[in-house]
């Protein structure tokens, strides 16, 4: 069937191409706040949506998470159009998996330099507080971070269904410089890279 044109002359239906920068697949674990961000920071890079896939593939622990990524890259390898990298973004919160999945991904040997992961301990709102202070204070859970003066300074009505990156998107450089060295940590490498992906 031909493509319909408009009165200009243009197609409606315009193919999208892939840009000449790494193919890059995101999955989450968490359901609206890293999607939410990783959304809004893919739009203020200005990066393609065909190149960069950010996904909530309704995982709910970091194994499970894993194992489905595997299956989408095994998919994009099929279609002729595979990622090159494969990003796992999972908090700690509990899972009795989650160390056993950050050794299981960074064994993995083929093929080789896809698999990563970025995590945050307990959760992604540790991250969310490092846009404002330093700090590498243990917490537990969610519950606990929620009760830290300083979050409860910088996040007094926090929901984590609210879209926060434009007051955040700023303190970004400053962010990954606070997560540097963090153990609790390493969601600054992945932004990073996606800095710097072009």
């Amino acid at each position: 069937m031909a493509k319909r044109k408009t009165k200009s002359g243009y197609n409606c239906r315009k193919n999208a191409t892939r840009e000449s920068y790494d193919r890059v697949l995101i999955v989450c674990e968490g359901k609206e706040t890293e999607i939410n961000y990783f959304n809004k920071l893919i739009e203020d890079l200005k990066l393609s949506t065909v190149n960069i896939e950010i996904l909530d593939i309704k995982q709910t622990t970091p194994d499970s998470l894993l194992r489905k990524a595997k299956e989408l890259y095994e998919g994009s390898i099929g279609k002729g159009n595979p990622f090159d990298r494969v990003y796992c973004v999972f908090d700690k919160d509990g899972h009795t998996k989650y160390q056993e999945t950050k050794n299981t991904i960074e064994q993995i040997k083929k093929p080789k330099g896809v698999y990563y992961y970025a995590f945050s301990e307990p959760c992604f709102e540790f991250w969310l507080l490092l846009h404002f202070t330093k700090t590498d204070r243990p917490f537990t859970n969610f519950d606990e971070l929620r009760k830290d003066k300083y979050f409860k300074e910088y996040f007094p009505n926090y929901k984590k269904s609210e879209i926060i990156f434009n007051d955040l998107k700023a303190k970004i450089p400053t962010t990954c410089q606070n997560a540097k060295n963090n153990p609790h940590t390493n969601v600054n490498e992945l932004v990073n890279y996606l800095q710097n992906i072009k």
